[in-house]
């Protein structure tokens, strides 16, 4: 991160955001993510970062998943990231975590406001999809079957009217 973006990102506007939707921010300098949040079943955090024009935002999902469920896994975020629009999963063999990378472009210069919608609006997405997700997970790793189609249906939004 540049200066002039972590002097917009460590704002009280900014940091306001990330309160109102449960994020707390991480304020070790050594640390490799920028906040956190800490969920019922699984933790997240989060690594932001921006590079021509483009912000990234990866967050990661911490959940122990069994090895004999990874093939499984997959599967579910390979439908996951067919009914995306806005970023992707991936799986870390690795360290055997799930990430979520959304990288947008934004066409004007990064001011407190542009970042603080950015923001709302992207956490907002990402809770709903993490715990879609997370739903699928936790079925996926107690022995519970889905077909292709209802998996599908974690991830579709509702749009329309009733």
């Amino acid at each position: 991160m540049t200066d002039e973006f972590k002097k917009i990102f460590f704002s009280p506007r900014i940091s306001k955001v990330f309160c109102e939707h449960n994020w707390i921010i991480n304020t070790d300098s050594k640390s490799n993510f920028h906040s956190y949040y800490v969920g019922e079943i699984a933790d997240y955090y989060l690594n932001i970062h921006h590079d021509r024009d483009k912000i990234y935002l990866q967050f990661t999902l911490d959940i122990e998943i069994p090895n004999n469920k990874i093939s499984e896994l997959l599967v579910l975020i390979n439908i996951a990231n067919q009914n995306l629009k806005e970023g992707f999963f991936v799986f870390d063999f690795k360290f055997c975590k799930i990430k979520y990378n959304l990288i947008s472009p934004y066409f004007q210069k990064i001011n407190e406001i542009y970042l603080q919608d950015f923001l709302k609006i992207n956490l907002d997405l990402t809770k709903s999809l993490f715990q879609s997700l997370v739903s699928g997970i936790h079925n996926l790793i107690y022995g519970e079957k889905f077909e292709s189609a209802s998996l599908e249906l974690l991830f579709m939004k509702n749009e329309g009217c009733a």
